[in-house]
């Protein structure tokens, strides 16, 4: 009976002794031999880093405000402060409105004419718009900074149909005081604002700064005809002529989803 215990402890530490070997043995099997090896190991493996959307826009209202510039103007600066309000119908997929009311400022180059030359401009200046369209966010994305920071981006088009209210100086008209005494010219008009259906594309981009606060830019085409008749100095006897102008603007701003 002691014989046969002394066999079975023997048997349990020679298993145990040959268990500890192999283990000792394994890593420098692999990680010893070659640096290279590893490496080799996961040649077959394509390994991904996976994150899931920093947040969902569907079903959210999202309100912006921007300052729009109107970049092709040759005479003029114009500004305007614009207020944006959105309803996210899916992640892709909103409906936006968009009001925007400013002012304009002559350019240099509109004096020097003026006075040096006695050239007068006839300009289109624009008072206000207010638009309603779809934008469609096809592509979403994020830039890992240096220090390790994700920015999280999208990209968007947008389309709609609105107003643009067109204030009309008549600046180009000779004042009372240039009338000579006798003519048949009559006075100028009264400063108007005539308003034009309007349609629009355009392209913009968000940059999330948290999951509420983002900072956006636009640039669209505003597209609206308009009589040229309204802005001339005496309307009712000048030839009516249709035109259309197209008024680019760039608008910087931030958005708030709600």
């Amino acid at each position: 009976m002691k014989l046969a215990f002394t066999t079975i402890k023997k048997q349990i530490f020679s298993g145990i002794s040959a268990l500890a070997v192999a283990m000792a043995s394994v890593p420098t099997a692999l990680y010893c031999a070659d640096d290279k090896q590893p490496q080799e190991m996961f040649e077959k493996y394509e390994i991904r880093v996976i994150r899931p959307k920093y947040f969902t826009k569907t079903g959210r209202m999202e309100t912006g405000a921007q300052l729009s510039i109107v970049m092709n103007q040759s005479f003029i600066y114009t500004y305007l402060a614009t207020g944006l309000l959105d309803y996210h119908f899916s992640e892709t997929l909103a409906l936006e409105g968009a009001l925007a009311y400013g002012f304009s400022i002559d350019k240099e180059d509109k004096r020097v004419l003026d006075s040096n030359f006695k050239i007068k401009t006839q300009i289109l200046r624009t008072q206000y718009f207010m638009e309603g369209g779809l934008l469609y966010t096809p592509i979403y994305g994020k830039y890992q900074l240096s220090s390790g920071r994700l920015i999280y981006v999208d990209m968007f088009l947008s389309a709609g149909a609105g107003m643009t209210g067109v204030n009309y100086l008549y600046d180009q008209c000779p004042s009372k005081d240039e009338i000579p005494e006798g003519s048949i010219v009559s006075d100028p008009p009264s400063p108007t604002v005539k308003t034009y259906p309007t349609f629009f594309v355009g392209a913009g981009q968000r940059v999330f700064m948290d999951k509420k606060l983002s900072l956006r830019w636009d640039v669209r085409g505003h597209i609206f005809g308009y009589n040229k008749a309204d802005g001339a100095c005496d309307p009712t006897t000048a030839a009516k002529a249709s035109a259309v102008q197209t008024n680019i603007t760039m608008q910087l701003g931030a958005g708030y989803f709600l």
